[in-house]
């Protein structure tokens, strides 16, 4: 495969794509959450429908998922509108049985979490259960991929709940009993007075030096809200050139990287909009500077104020160059060369004597000299009186 030079990732277009075909199939948090909770509840007895759907919102942040899903969503809808080519067009629109090209995109999203995730893919595909059934029994709908796709992210998610969390190397670990009941109401507070955020922009308090995490923080919906804030208007954009002293002028973008890690982009133009620099920030990293203080004497920041704090403390801003300097090399530009000016006289100053000589000559500076000394009579009369 040759990369196409320059082509952007349409990542933000892709996503938006993606879970409006979802919503439209009713394919959500939680029918995905039930099909999971009844498949795995006697292995993982500790997670609710609602834990196993949540783990959706992360099923969804690889690029890798949503290529698949695009991709069989887009099929079903060219076969209903009949706008397939003949014969896929009749295979596809009736489902049928030994075309298996559904079950394979499906079972390509599966691998991507493991072999949990394979057998029960595997398992789920033959009795068809929640939705997916909902999906393959709908008359008059084409849900040939749809149906193979709800059973695949189903699988997923049981895929990251079955391989449990993250190595744990530390010893004797200790745990933060308090956290939970700490933030369990958190509200936003300033001088003792409760307040609603305003605006688009998503408010947030000062960062505080602490490994506490808040329970059910929601990477995808601060990216969905952050994103909107900057299609919606350039109002963060031009708050954020404030906070950078109108430095640059500032164009915003939320995206993700080849890592299928969400970013927010910031480009940095010139006077002449002239791109400078480029500042990347990892949202999740961005999110882990970000804490609530919950007593009456937080001081709360809105979103420019703290990307803006988050780039210059992590040194990510490229100041420009210091004006003074600037005006001082535009003076050794200007500054005359002496030599070049003694040059200059010594030729001009034969031809000034050669006029003037001339002038003299022919009388004409004599009424000159005259008129001038009438004024200075006058002057002086004008003086004594």
């Amino acid at each position: 495969m040759v990369a196409t030079k320059g082509f952007k990732y349409p990542d933000r277009e892709l996503y938006d794509w993606v879970l409006n075909e979802l919503h439209k199939r009713n394919i959500n948090n939680e029918t995905i959450g039930e099909i999971a909770y009844d498949m795995q509840h006697q292995y993982l007895p500790h997670l609710t429908v609602e834990d196993f759907g949540a783990q959706l919102d992360e099923v969804l942040k690889k690029r890798e998922v949503l290529n698949i899903l695009a991709t069989g969503f887009a099929l079903d809808n060219l076969a209903q509108d009949g706008l397939l080519p003949e014969p896929l067009q009749s295979i596809v629109a009736n489902d049928s049985g030994v075309f298996g090209v559904d079950e394979g995109l499906s079972l390509s999203l599966s691998q991507l979490y493991g072999s949990i995730a394979v057998t029960n893919y595997g398992f789920t595909d033959k009795d068809k259960p929640g939705i997916a059934a909902q999906l393959d029994n709908s008359n008059g709908q084409v849900n040939t991929f749809a149906d193979d796709l709800a059973l695949a992210l189903a699988s997923a998610v049981i895929g990251r709940c079955g391989h449990g969390s993250k190595l744990n190397l530390e010893e004797d670990p200790v745990e933060d009993k308090t956290i939970n009941d700490e933030f369990s109401e958190l509200k936003f507070v300033i001088n003792g007075k409760e307040v609603e955020p305003q605006g688009d922009l998503v408010y947030f308090a000062k960062p505080i030096k602490s490994d506490r995490k808040l329970p059910n923080w929601d990477l995808n919906k601060f990216v969905h809200d952050l994103g909107k804030a900057i299609d919606d208007s350039r109002e963060l954009a031009d708050r954020l050139e404030e906070e950078f002293n109108h430095d640059y002028y500032v164009n915003l973008e939320v995206g993700m990287d080849d890592e299928s890690t969400w970013q927010l982009v910031i480009e940095l133009l010139d006077n002449k909009m002239k791109l400078v620099d480029v500042i990347n920030i990892d949202v999740d990293h961005f999110l882990d500077y970000v804490y609530l203080e919950v007593d009456s004497l937080s001081e709360f920041v809105d979103t420019p104020q703290m990307i803006a704090q988050f780039v210059f403390e992590h040194d990510l801003y490229p100041y420009p160059e210091d004006s003074n300097d600037l005006e001082e090399a535009d003076d050794e530009d200007n500054e005359l060369d002496m030599s070049e000016m003694t040059k200059a006289l010594a030729a001009i100053t034969p031809l000034f004597m050669e006029h003037f000589n001339s002038l003299i000559k022919s009388g004409s500076l004599d009424s000159l000299i005259d008129m001038l000394s009438d004024k200075e009579d006058n002057r002086k009369d004008d003086a004594n009186e």
